[in-house]
């Protein structure tokens, strides 16, 4: 099955977006787009396509989930089919038309395959081939794991069948062991067994356990009784040590609050407020005469001062005069500039009437004698036309000229031309030649491609090895098909497999057999058993004794004493068969075990020499085999590798040959089309060269036809330029006679226009401009001179005349002693006056602040004073004392009486907190009672009593819980009861234990049958096709893969080109991925040749590959193509010449 059409119609981030995937021979297709374009998406959107949207899905971030929709077009060889999918709890597959198709409708498509399959057989990411490199490192020991796991895409099958044997080896084995389930649930049996039995016991035991319990107890009674007394007493002993201190101190205390007398108590701050109060009475103090001083002081220099309230109040208009003295100081300057600037430009507008030959009477008649600006408009639109006009006449003149000019040209170049004709021959046969392209540049690929075959044909025959033959050869023998070969191959593996496995086999057993020799031999030795034997021998010692006396060989006097002795060993050697029938039968199971594991061993060695026998009977026939075939000593492990490099040979001999051929006969060709166009030319009258090749011809031969085309083409260019130049020229011709009429009449109305400006009637536009120029200036002089007059000297008089009245009104209100000065000189002389007045106002009104500020402070300081006074007074009546020195001293001893009334009162409460619950008067008749003195040797006298009864009551108390669980063990209550469900207990574990071994050590061995059986039915093909990929992958690193059969377990491993071996873990981790794709590719390749293709889906598998990788990997996806659609997904665009490079130009690319 291959995708024709993908159609993300709403899906994740997709809306209506089709993908094509043309059909091509090499089905491969690559799709590029950056991180979050969508190719995680695409991936999934085909799962979900083929195998239904699940229940709950990430992509419904844009569409809602019950909208997913999904379709493609699909084909095989039974047909196509074109249809939809959709997120639905049933009939999810639906035509374009949304009619319901059936659920099996995709089974002709897909077959068998679900969804974990797909994924797991035709899907492999980055990630997946990481995880397969490694798990190839971890399995690197066990060569069916490494097929099993690439083949199916399932990694990690080695721990798991580790896990199941180590879970297996914990719950049982065939030798016994502490920490195994199974024998810890057999020794708690045991030990269950042996307490039932040992359940009953005596009444005299019990009486004598039960007595000594008693004896213990009392013991144990009475000295926890003597403990409990000299803790007491240490209890006592440690108060009194802990409690004297502080009845002394309450002692001394009280003694010094007689010696105090009476007092009387003040508050507990009554320091801290005489101190308060004193500090800020002289404060106060001090602050009042520093402030009455500054009073007077300010009251003075108040009265020095004088504010003239008068020129205060007139302080703005005096600022304003004054400001505006400043302002118009310059005036007068002013106005003598403007009026010289006014003779200037009279100056200027006499000149110019002087050179108009105007006589300047006055600035009136000159005004009078200007043209009007009607005229000077028309004047000067007058002289711009004419310019316009005379560069017309001439531009017409000129083009006319040029015209006639032309006309003239192109008649000669006409009559100049020569005629002629090309002869189809010459067309056609230059066309054929041209078809041939650049035959130089194709010969060289021929020769090139030519030379490539021929080398890759013979590096191909080369790495036949010493079994290289001639192509004839190679053509004529009839290898073994590599179905045969496989077949071969798996039954010389499976005879080495079985030969290996009967040699382990084979060790086991003798193992075993010496493990039974060395334990028969250590039994006979700790237990000396009797055996049969022993018996028999002995008597027939007997027996023989008997008969010597009894046929009279021996005398009775001389055999009795001998008989006595037999008869004695005889039977004791019975009594002791009988006593040691356990060890005798024990003994005699092991004889019979080695018996047979003598015998197990003579088959295991039979078996094993005949299949060595029967691999060398093998190896014989395929030798036999290989010489008939002209192989002389090939092994048939490099058979199957030799059949595809002579099918690679064969394959590039009929390249090589294609591509002679191809040169061969393009040669000839370019032969006969240079011939054909050398006749050809040479009938036409040129001359051809023996030596020029076709290119050269070619050159020539277009050179003509372009020179004889060029001529017929010029021809009728220039008849239809000189048609159109005789037309132009008469249209020109108008033209000139247009401009000259419009000549006319502009001079026409040039006199006019002179007349009525009263200018010379034969002035000429020159002369007439520049007296345009010279009027507007006289108009722009006369315009500056109105302007200067009105709005600057005028408003300058205007200005100074309004400052002398306002100047002379200040002077009669405030000052009528300047009424004699300027105007300018009253504006300053009043300013400094008022800057005099307003200085001593500020003064004025600071010092009144002042004296303001400093009255409020000496009422401040009256208050403080007054206060600092009451504050004292409750204290000196309290104390009755009339001075600060007396109460000072009165707080003192208020201050004494308090401290020591709160030293006993916190001593005290300390004292009865740790009194252990007694009063004073106990606690002091108590410390009384005792000597202090000898108190510490006493207490650690008591200590080490305490320490005696502790260590006792510790012996004592272990004595009597042994002896009371003796007691309670031969009770015979209930420990018969106990022991059977103990008993059961253990059965039931060794039960659960047996089952779960049998599970366990199935699964196990299940699991290592499947990885056998995978690989002795798929290492032979698997390896050979995945050993070729592999050397593919690596760019020829590597030749092929190999098993080592001699390794136990067998090992896989990688051959270089000359021989060396690598194993798995000498790999570097990108090589390991290579194998593990290696061995997925070659496992799809062998599965598609056994049911239905299927896409093959690649995601960014090349992450981490440099170009040449990129492109090896890119090789084998190639050779996958040819037998399924491969889609590659990628982020990496500078993937895409790697990929048009191996695919060719025409590969799809779709871009996300």
């Amino acid at each position: 099955m291959r995708f024709n059409r993908l159609d993300l119609i709403r899906y994740g981030k997709f809306t209506d977006r089709s993908i094509e995937f043309p059909a091509k021979k090499q089905d491969f297709h690559l799709i590029v787009g950056p991180n979050e374009a969508g190719k995680s998406t695409l991936r999934s959107a085909i799962v979900d396509l083929l195998f239904g949207i699940p229940t709950r899905s990430l992509l419904s971030f844009l569409h809602p989930l019950n909208e997913l929709r999904l379709g493609a077009d699909i084909s095989n060889t039974s047909g196509t089919l074109e249809f939809h999918r959709t997120k639905a709890l049933k009939q999810t597959l639906r035509s374009p038309l949304d009619t319901v198709l059936t659920d099996t409708t995709l089974i002709r498509f897909v077959g068998t395959a679900d969804r974990n399959f797909f994924d797991q057989m035709f899907g492999l990411d980055h990630t997946r081939l990481v995880s397969g490199g490694n798990s190839i490192l971890n399995a690197q020991s066990d060569v069916g794991q490494i097929l099993f796991q690439s083949a199916a895409g399932v990694a990690s099958l080695g721990k798991i069948r580790d896990a199941l044997a180590a879970e297996a080896d914990k719950l049982w084995a065939s030798r016994k062991s502490s920490d195994r389930a199974y024998y810890i649930a057999s020794d708690q049996l045991d030990m269950a067994t042996a307490a039932l039995k040992d359940a009953t016991v005596r009444t005299k035991v019990w009486v004598e356990a039960n007595s000594k319990v008693e004896s213990l107890q009392e013991a144990l009674m009475s000295e926890r009784v003597r403990h409990q007394q000299l803790q007491s007493k240490r209890i006592s002993l440690e108060r009194i040590r802990r409690l004297a201190p502080y009845l002394i101190a309450i002692k001394d205390n009280e003694k010094k609050l007689l010696e105090l007398g009476e007092v009387v108590e003040l508050p507990i701050d009554a320091a801290a407020i005489l101190t308060t109060a004193e500090r800020e009475l002289a404060i106060a103090q001090q602050r009042l005469e520093l402030r009455n001083a500054e009073v007077e002081s300010t009251t003075a220099d108040l009265g020095k001062i004088h504010v003239d309230e008068a020129l205060l109040g007139l302080a703005p208009d005096i600022n304003k005069l004054d400001n505006l003295r400043l302002q118009y100081s310059a005036y007068g300057r002013d106005i003598d500039r403007q009026k010289n600037e006014m003779a200037a430009h009279w100056q200027a507008v006499c000149d110019s009437c002087n050179q108009l030959g105007w006589i300047p009477e006055s600035e009136a008649s000159i005004t009078k004698r200007l043209p009007t600006l009607l005229i000077q408009r028309e004047l000067r639109q007058l002289v711009r036309d004419h310019g316009g006009m005379t560069q017309i006449l001439r531009a017409a003149e000129q083009a006319e000229r040029t015209k006639l000019t032309e006309i003239d040209s192109l008649s000669k170049q006409l009559a100049g031309l020569q005629s002629g004709e090309v002869k189809p021959a010459l067309r056609a046969a230059l066309t054929k030649a041209r078809s041939f392209g650049d035959s130089e540049m194709t010969i060289q690929k021929q020769q090139a491609a030519l030379t490539k075959s021929k080398s890759m044909l013979e590096g191909l025959l080369r790495e036949l090895g010493q079994w290289s033959k001639a192509l004839p050869y190679l053509l004529s023998i009839q290898p073994p098909s590599q179905e045969n070969i496989s077949r071969l191959v798996q039954h010389r593996q499976a005879l080495i497999s079985d030969q290996k496995a009967e040699l382990i086999r084979m060790k086991n057993q003798k193992t075993e057999v010496a493990r039974i020799e060395l334990d028969i031999a250590q039994f006979k030795e700790i237990h000396h058993p009797t055996t049969h034997d022993t018996v028999i021998l002995a008597r027939n010692e007997r027996d023989i004794s008997w008969q010597a006396i009894k046929t009279g060989k021996s005398s009775m006097q001389q055999g009795a004493e001998n008989f006595e002795v037999t008869i004695i060993h005889a039977d004791n050697v019975a009594d002791k068969r009988l006593d040691d029938v356990e060890e005798a039968t024990k003994l005699q199971i092991l004889v019979h075990q080695l018996e047979r594991e003598k015998q197990s061993l003579l088959t295991l060695e039979n078996q094993y020499s005949n299949l060595k026998e029967e691999i060398q009977l093998f190896d014989d026939q395929w030798a036999e085999q290989a010489v008939g075939l002209g192989l002389i000593a090939m092994p048939l492990e490099d058979i199957g590798g030799w059949i595809i490099k002579r099918e690679k040979a064969l394959a590039a001999a009929a390249i090589y040959q294609d591509s002679q051929n191809d040169h061969d006969s393009f040669g000839k060709s370019i032969s006969d089309a240079r011939l054909s166009l050398a006749n050809v030319l040479r009938e036409t009258g040129l001359q051809v060269a023996e030596s020029d090749n076709l290119i050269v011809l070619c050159i020539q031969a277009e050179s003509y036809i372009q020179t004889i085309d060029g001529a017929k083409v010029r021809q009728e260019t220039l008849t239809a330029q000189l048609q159109a130049a005789k037309i132009l020229a008469a249209t020109l011709k108008q033209s000139t006679d247009d401009a000259k009429a419009e000549q006319s009449r502009w001079t026409e109305a040039w006199s006019n226009a002179l007349v009525k400006a009263e200018l010379s009637p034969g002035s000429d536009v020159g002369t007439i401009e520049g007296a345009l120029e010279l009027i507007g200036q006289i108009q722009e002089k006369l315009g500056k001179m109105r302007q200067i007059q009105d709005e600057r000297i005028d408003a300058m008089n205007a200005d100074l005349k309004n400052f002398s009245v306002e100047a002379n009104r200040l002077t009669q209100i405030i000052a009528p002693d300047l009424a004699s000065q300027l105007p300018a000189q009253i504006a300053q002389v009043l300013a400094n006056r008022l800057t005099q007045a307003s200085e001593s106002y500020k003064e004025s009104s600071r010092l009144k602040e002042s004296l303001r500020i400093a009255t409020i402070q000496v009422l401040e300081a009256k208050e403080s004073i007054q206060t600092a006074m009451a504050s004292l007074k409750h204290l000196l009546e309290r104390a009755s004392v009339d001075s600060n020195a007396l109460l000072a001293e009165a707080i003192s001893r208020s201050d004494e009486y308090r401290r020591l009334n709160g030293e006993v009162t916190e001593i005290n409460t300390k004292l009865l907190n740790g009194g252990d619950g007694l009063t004073r008067i106990q606690i002091e008749a108590e410390i009384d009672a005792a000597d202090l003195v000898q108190l510490v040797s006493e207490l650690e006298k008591i200590n080490g009593q305490l320490a005696d009864t502790v260590l006792r009551q510790t012996e004592l108390s272990a004595d009597n819980s042994t002896a009371t669980r003796v007691l309670s063990d031969i009770g015979g209550s209930d420990t018969a009861a106990q022991a059977e469900a103990q008993r059961q207990e253990a059965l039931s574990t060794m039960s659960d234990v047996a089952e779960r071994y049998i599970k366990v050590f199935t699964a196990q061995r299940l699991l290592r049958w499947s990885i056998d059986r995978y690989r002795e039915e798929k290492q032979g093909p698997l390896l050979v096709r995945a050993g070729s990929i592999f050397s593919t992958l690596t760019s020829g690193s590597f030749q092929k893969l190999v098993v080592d059969y001699e390794r136990e377990p067998m090992a896989l491993e990688g051959q270089r080109f000359d021989g060396k071996l690598v194993g798995v873990s000498g790999l570097s981790d990108g090589t390991r991925d290579q194998l593990y794709l290696a061995l997925r590719l070659a496992a799809l390749e062998m599965h598609l040749d056994q049911s239905l293709p299927l896409p093959f889906i690649a995601d960014d598998l090349f992450i981490n590959y440099d170009d040449e990788r990129s492109k090896a990997g890119f090789e084998a996806l190639k050779e996958l193509s040819e037998q399924t659609q491969v889609i590659f997904l990628s982020h990496h665009d500078h993937l895409i010449p790697t990929v048009q490079e191996v695919f060719g130009k025409q590969v799809n690319i779709v871009y996300l």
